[in-house]
């Protein structure tokens, strides 16, 4: 469970003062025509009956929320509030309260990733790409996220590692028709194809996350042996695997003659200088 008054102080520190527990700013009645959706908003699904509940309850008694949004050349864009403003669009509302506050794109997104982190209910694929942009956007490093969300590096490591799973299977994942167990299971296969075949069993032959485990560890032998009998190294593959796990990233070992590299992969500069972290200690 995520440390909900942590998480706010802390990012509000790491980035600058732009998350703020009551935004300020003017309050109008808008046209739910007018505001557009945040393109950076960490949340993908919105789950029908969800929806439906919340159209229920804003017939009812209105809208006791306002939404936040920001201005644009074209009108408003959502900052927080995207259920509340899809319900009122659902209902054909000709106005919404709305609380007008000036920030950038990256304080949306902020406070977008604030809002969305706070939520129990966000999915796996949703809580990772969360993770992404505070890496990606705001060049927090693993560590630092963990920190504030109350997780490990290894943790939010993990976490991230399944946006390395087919969209395919991350879909599965998001609707919930595979476990969070299953696709950390699945990570272990080698290849997209792979991956995807043995998705599909789980949801043909209803597999255990065990049993995906087993699957995918006997399938990763399999590539081993054919690989060992062509770079004569039979402790490549795991010795990419222990380095992998150790790191959070993919490594790779390329040798042939007594003579080689090792090849560390990273996506940005955070996880790069997360790296070197790791890398220089002592």
């Amino acid at each position: 469970m995520l440390d909900r008054e942590r998480l706010g102080k802390g990012l509000d520190s790491l980035l600058g003062n732009i998350v703020e527990a009551e935004p300020s700013g003017s309050m109008l009645q808008i046209s739910p025509e007018s505001i557009q959706p945040n393109p950076h908003q960490p949340r993908r699904d919105f789950a029908p009956q969800a929806i439906e509940s919340l159209v229920d309850s804003i017939r009812e008694h209105g809208i006791l929320q306002p939404i936040l949004v920001r201005r644009t050349k074209d009108g408003y864009q959502l900052v927080a509030g995207e259920r509340r403003w899809r319900a009122a669009k659902e209902l054909g509302m000709g106005s919404v309260p709305a609380i007008v506050k000036e920030t950038t794109p990256k304080q949306s997104l902020a406070v977008a990733l604030v809002e969305n982190l706070q939520r129990e209910d966000l999915n796996p694929i949703e809580r990772a790409r969360a993770f992404w942009e505070l890496v990606e956007v705001f060049e927090l490093t693993q560590e630092a996220v963990g920190k504030y969300v109350g997780m490990d590096r290894s943790s939010v490591a993990n976490t991230l590692r399944l946006l390395e799973l087919p969209v395919e299977v991350q879909e599965h994942v998001s609707r919930g028709t595979i476990s969070q167990g299953h696709a950390r299971a699945l990570l272990a296969a080698r290849g997209e194809s792979a991956q995807k075949r043995l998705c599909q069993r789980i949801l043909d032959d209803g597999l255990t996350v065990r049993q995906t485990e087993v699957l995918a560890s006997n399938g990763k032998r399999k590539t081993q042996a054919r690989r060992r009998k062509g770079n004569n190294h039979h402790n490549t593959r795991e010795l990419e695997d222990r380095l992998s796990g150790s790191l959070g990233t993919k490594v790779q070992i390329r040798h042939s003659g007594g003579k080689g590299k090792v090849i560390i992969h990273f996506n940005g500069n955070a996880q790069f200088e997360d790296l070197m972290a790791q890398l220089c200690k002592g």
